[in-house]
């Protein structure tokens, strides 16, 4: 494999491992203990330099140029719903969370405690916004099978799918009864149909 792909798996990793650092309890209990009242500051400069750097390696990824694993022929079309889909639901999802994502609710000084999400889309699948994310990437890779996006595609979804249990391990700390009541009833990722939440 050429350097540069390696290079690519590299960056899209430290990536990851920054993110889980930087968003991480331990790191954010200690800043809020130095920084005080600044550390509503934190979340919004963690988004911004988050943006920053993805943009970077997905220019940078864009740059090396294609090296296609095989012809799509009809995948393609089948990977364009995919991915259509996918975004949809991501868009629907950074809707619904958009205040909390972008850090504005910290810097409005809002005091909203933590709210467990069971309306919507959240009937059907606990983590629709990772489900979006999948869909949309190996949408795009049937659309586009080059080799930097399987790349970046593994080294993503393997993330996600590890994050998925520290988050949900978190999840089940903070809302207790309530969270564990939900996961049996909802699906992670796939709806498939054969639960319903029941809300009584």
């Amino acid at each position: 494999m050429p350097v540069h792909f390696i290079f690519l798996a590299v960056l899209w990793t430290l990536y990851c491992v920054l993110h889980s650092v930087l968003a991480g309890s331990r790191l954010k209990k200690n800043l809020k203990n130095n920084l005080g009242e600044r550390y509503k500051y934190y979340r919004p400069a963690y988004i911004l330099f988050a943006f920053a750097s993805l943009i970077a390696i997905v220019w940078y990824q864009l740059g090396l140029g294609g090296r296609r694993l095989f012809e799509p022929g009809w995948f393609a079309y089948a990977g364009l719903a995919i991915m259509a889909s996918g975004l949809l639901l991501m868009l629907v999802c950074i809707r619904k969370y958009f205040m909390s994502l972008s850090g504005l609710r910290s810097l409005m000084n809002e005091r909203h405690g933590s709210e467990l999400m069971i309306s919507g889309i959240h009937k059907y699948v606990r983590h629709p916004l990772y489900l979006g994310t999948f869909a949309f990437l190996w949408g795009l890779f049937l659309a586009l099978p080059e080799l930097s996006l399987l790349i970046s595609n593994t080294i993503i979804t393997a993330y996600t799918l590890l994050g998925i249990r520290f988050e949900e391990k978190k999840l089940e700390e903070e809302f207790g009864e309530s969270y564990r009541r939900y996961r049996e009833q909802v699906p992670k990722l796939l709806p498939t149909g054969n639960k319903r939440l029941n809300k009584a």
